[in-house]
């Protein structure tokens, strides 16, 4: 109904201007802008211009092709726009100013009084300073800057006191923040992310609505000002990557802070013990501060933690105080393996007396407290035989398990208590011998690259649970056949997982009919089949490639989490699915890189009767992938529907295809 509405509206407009675009007050086809802005022929009726995007030829226009648009209130242009003579005016009119990619150093000498800007928006601009002196600006709520990479400072924003949102994400040469900026007290949400040649943050902060505050990656960023503990609204503090040696004492103050992250802060020494009374914090991430040694002893008193991350730390002492966190649902300790890895008293141990590392340190049992924990890593902390708790009961939530890359022969029989076990990880513990007998709960376990494995208590190279669908152990190449019974699960609605399955350096197989080339791929359906021959699921195959191998090899673990995620964009007949289904290829190559690769998804047909009504009337389903991983792309897709009648096929394929 809205949309057309919305056409009925477009045609209105269009009829009142007898066919001549410049007469219209709104403008939205491409063609009819590109027609008004080359020939200059605008006039003071237009009050709205959206240019979404642009042929690939590139658009000159005359400096003063606004100059009759005194009325404009509303521009937003996005695309590859020529001023090589400058522009000379700009309605002081407009309440929304979007320009990305804007080709100028300034904005026009004419904008001087832009009292009625209420967003202003130039992302990738060639911005060096907007204006100087001081404007009026009391309606300027949105301004966005972000990698405008020619933006020395940021202009003065007295006279805009409500201002609620500032982002200049990846504004590189930005190295000086107005002092007015720290005078913002209804700034809600603040961005400097990549803000690299940024020093410094004003003296004064007066950001007594700031809620939002992001600072990764300002590497020159040394110092954080004591009166960062007036933020009292403040919830989310981004400081990844920053040179910060230690934290202000007065951070404990930010007692309504929920999210705190200091990921790859490698020159962070320790944490200041008034951390500890930050009473809100669901969520701290310490990934990679390579000399962080140990958590302040009151770390417990963080009652409402649900997050705690400290993988690729020098921390090899199981904090006990980590105990009394009963809302803990997610704790790494990823890499924490011993002394800091580049530290001089680890090179100097190991010339004389070999690998200095025993391994992190873990309690002789897991305590009871610990019953809300869902999520547990452990990898690659040289933990070796008895390393690991031989009571693990207290861990009554536990699904998810990762003891990859561990020195272990073997595993503690206690595991097969854990009940709520999904996925339990042990890949590349090249020592481990045996494993004990898993939980009945426990569909997905993964041993690739054991090559010590001598038994094991799973036979099966696969096999299908009525909790979560196909699994997979990749620890045996011995082939299979699944009973009919368990493929009979897979036609069950009662299935509540979809699933993922990683495969490396092969191409698709045949029994996908429906292949293509490049990241998106359709496939027909057929509404008008009866019951017996509805599609149980839908099967995807595809294949990608890692371009910039250089690159991505010199990233690290904790980097790798952030970017190794693969988004699926489904489209049918109803339009973009507002849902979309993300999965963690981490979770299958840890620390191996593969320089191409595949991946098999499997959606099951409930997954899409959840979203939509209509599934039985669907002529198509389009999927388009996204992925994380900027040094990655995906090179060609294989779709199929799963039918009963060729469930036994598809379950071959999958046995035989190597992973």
């Amino acid at each position: 109904m809205h949309d057309l509405v919305q056409e009925m509206g477009h045609e209105i407009v269009h009829r009142q201007s007898h066919g001549d675009p410049g007469r219209q007050s709104r403008l939205w086809l491409t063609n009819d802008i590109i027609r008004v802005l080359k020939n200059n022929s605008g006039t003071n009726r237009i009050e709205g211009i959206v240019l979404n995007s642009l042929p690939q030829e590139e658009l000159h226009l005359n400096p003063n092709v606004f100059s009759e648009m005194k009325n404009l209130r509303l521009l937003k242009i996005i695309g590859n726009v020529h001023l090589s003579q400058g522009l000379s005016y700009l309605s002081t009119e407009l309440r929304v100013l979007e320009w990305h990619g804007y080709p100028l150093k300034s904005l026009p000498m004419n904008f001087r009084q832009p009292d009625k800007l209420v967003e202003l928006s130039m992302c990738c601009s060639h911005i060096q300073q907007l204006w100087q002196g001081t404007k009026s600006l009391y309606k300027l709520e949105h301004v966005n800057l972000s990698n405008s990479q020619y933006l020395v400072e940021t202009p003065d924003f007295t006279n805009a006191p409500n201002l609620k949102r500032l982002i200049l994400q990846g504004c590189t040469k930005l190295h000086n923040l107005h002092s007015s900026v720290g005078a913002l007290k209804r700034l809600i949400f603040l961005n400097l992310k990549g803000c690299t040649s940024l020093t410094s943050l004003p003296c004064n902060i007066s950001w007594d609505s700031l809620e939002i505050l992001i600072l990764s990656g300002c590497t020159r960023l040394l110092k954080f000002p004591e009166t960062v503990g007036n933020i009292n609204r403040l919830r989310q503090l981004d400081l990844d990557g920053i040179a910060l040696v230690e934290l202000p004492s007065s951070i404990g103050h930010l007692t309504g802070l929920t999210s705190l992250s200091l990921r790859g802060c490698k020159s962070l020494l320790s944490l200041p013990s008034a951390i500890c009374g930050l009473t809100s914090l669901k969520t701290l991430t310490l990934t990679g501060c390579s000399k962080l040694e140990e958590m302040p002893e009151g770390l417990g008193n963080l009652e409402h933690l649900e997050k705690l991350d400290i993988s690729e730390t020098a921390i090899r002492q199981f904090p006990t105080s980590i105990a009394c966190l009963q809302n803990l649902k997610i704790l790494s300790f990823q890499g924490c393996s011993g002394l800091p890895p580049n530290s001089f008293v680890k090179r100097l141990v190991t010339c004389f007396w070999g690998n200095p590392d025993t391994g992190l340190v873990l309690p002789t049992s897991l305590s009871s407290t610990l019953c809300s924990l869902m999520r547990l890593d452990l990898s690659d902390c040289h933990l070796k035989d008895g390393a690991i708790p031989s009571d693990l009961s207290g861990l009554s939530s536990l699904q998810y398990l990762d003891l990859s890359g561990n020195d272990f022969t073997l595993l503690p029989g206690s595991i097969s208590l854990l009940s709520k076990l999904i996925i339990i990880l042990l890949r590349r513990c090249s020592q481990l011998r045996s494993l004990p007998e898993f939980p009945s709960s426990t569909p997905y376990f993964d041993a690739v690259d054991c090559i010590s494995l001598e038994t094991c208590s799973h036979k099966l190279h696969a096999w299908v649970s009525d909790e979560t669908g196909l699994a997979f152990l990749n620890s045996t190449r011995e082939p299979c056949q699944l009973k009919d019974g368990q493929c009979d699960l897979l036609k069950e609605k009662t299935i509540k997982a979809n699933i993922d399955v990683a495969a490396r350096g092969v191409g698709i197989p045949m029994w996908f009919q429906n292949q293509s080339m490049g990241s998106s791929i359709t496939i027909r359906l057929h509404p008008d089949l009866d019951d017996s021959r509805k599609w149980l699921g839908y099967a995807l195959y595809f294949s990608y490639k890692i371009n910039d191998l250089e690159s991505w090899e010199s990233t690290s673990t904790s980097t790798r989490l952030d970017c190794e995620e693969y988004v699926f964009h489904f489209v049918t007949d109803e339009g973009p699915f507002k849902a979309l289904l993300k999965f963690d290829t981490l979770q299958k190559f840890p620390n191996t890189i593969d320089t191409s690769a595949g991946y098999w998804i499997y959606v099951q047909r409930i997954w899409f009767e959840k979203k939509s009504k209509e599934v039985d009337t669907w002529s198509y389903i389009e999927v388009s992938i996204t992925i994380g991983n900027p040094f990655t792309m995906v090179e060609k897709c294989g779709a199929q529907l799963v039918y009963e009648q060729n469930l036994h096929e598809f379950i071959d394929v999958v046995l035989s295809h190597p992973h």
